[in-house]
């Protein structure tokens, strides 16, 4: 039998289920449900024919409107399948064998991962217990001996934001002592707080973005890496020749050339979360609203039972949550208000069952 590195051989990667989630209302992965127009959607399918479909993809147009759309240059962009695939391009253009990363916990699952992955040793700044982020303690653990120094803002899974001014204490600190800081802005659409154009002030600054959350193509696994020069040059060296696929090359050009659909879909998202909110709040259930695209719900001893009972009415939810802070609550996906609604319905009467 073919042995596999040693320092991967134990490195736990969480299965799917095996079961299709087509048909489900799926509010378990912080997907958009649903959310682009058909029209839309039918309109890019039409700019593909056989010919598009026979050429390697073209990317240096979609570069070229990110970079603009964020007010920044193509040199600063990074194009990747899905930003978890740049998170691997940081570690293999930057972390070696016995280096040490900076995270919190919880944290996106694709850090410690790639942590393991690149055998990597770890620092963790965890976060309290009312889910709240104490700077001090993470400026504190950012010292010399660091490579990466890595936030996920706002976080994911507790929703925490953490202020720009702040991020930017965290991005000085890293710059001072000679650390990389990934600032994961996956959710940065739904709270507007970013770090992004703060790119040509610190060299050391690694802003992550997706078109998976607001924009609603996680099918299409787009991302990008937005950081200066010499590090974009780093991430290029080491990633795929043709890493990101031409449908999702056009799409989002497309997207990002129509106007007034990012502030439709963000209006559905507001619509959609000011009425679970509402609808928690007139029940005396407690919650965290966070400042992503989720909303966790407290279901104290019950988190596992009112997952499966949902999933029973072909809705899914998120939850199984290791950590003592999390352990009581199930995140929700926020959609727009018909599908909240939906939702609330079937929810509801779950918890007045087990509570």
């Amino acid at each position: 039998m073919m042995q596999i590195k040693s320092h991967i051989s134990d490195l736990y990667r969480a299965k799917n289920a095996g079961i299709s989630r087509k048909g489900m209302l799926r509010l378990d992965m912080n997907e958009a449900f649903a959310a682009l127009p058909d029209d839309f959607v039918a309109s890019v399918f039409s700019m593909i024919d056989s010919d598009y479909l026979s050429m390697y993809p073209e990317c240096e147009a979609l570069q070229e409107k990110v970079a603009l759309h964020n007010g920044l240059k193509s040199e600063n962009i990074c194009l990747s399948n899905g930003s978890d695939a740049a998170i691997k391009y940081i570690f293999d253009a930057f972390v070696s064998q016995g280096d040490r990363v900076l995270l919190t916990e919880p944290t996106f699952a694709m850090y410690p991962v790639y942590c393991k992955m690149f055998g990597a040793s770890v620092t963790i700044v965890e976060y309290e217990m009312d889910l709240s982020f104490t700077v001090e303690k993470f400026l504190k653990a950012i010292t010399g001996d660091i490579k990466l120094a890595v936030l996920v803002n706002p976080n994911n899974p507790t929703g925490t934001l953490t202020p720009a001014n702040d991020i930017v204490r965290i991005i000085k600190k890293a710059r001072d002592c000679g650390v990389i800081a990934i600032v994961d802005e996956a959710y940065f659409h739904f709270c507007n707080e970013t770090v992004i154009d703060k790119i040509s002030e610190y060299e050391n600054l690694i802003v992550l973005r997706t078109f998976s959350k607001l924009c609603a193509m996680a099918a299409l696994r787009l991302g990008y890496a937005a950081a200066a020069a010499g590090i974009i040059e780093g991430l290029t060296k080491v990633k795929p020749t043709f890493d990101v696929n031409g449908v999702a090359v056009l799409f989002a050009e497309r997207f990002l050339d129509t106007p007034g659909l990012m502030d439709s879909l963000l209006k559905e998202f507001k619509e959609g979360k000011a009425f679970l909110i509402d609808k928690l709040s007139r029940n005396s259930i407690e919650f965290v609203s966070g400042n992503a695209n989720f909303v966790l719900i407290k279901c104290p001893g019950k988190a596992p039972e009112t997952v499966r009972a949902l999933s029973e009415k072909n809705i899914l939810a998120g939850g199984g949550f290791k950590q003592n802070t999390l352990k009581d609550y199930i995140r929700v996906t926020v959609s727009k208000k018909e599908v909240m609604e939906r939702f609330f319905e079937e929810f509801i009467g779950i918890y007045k069952k087990n509570n």
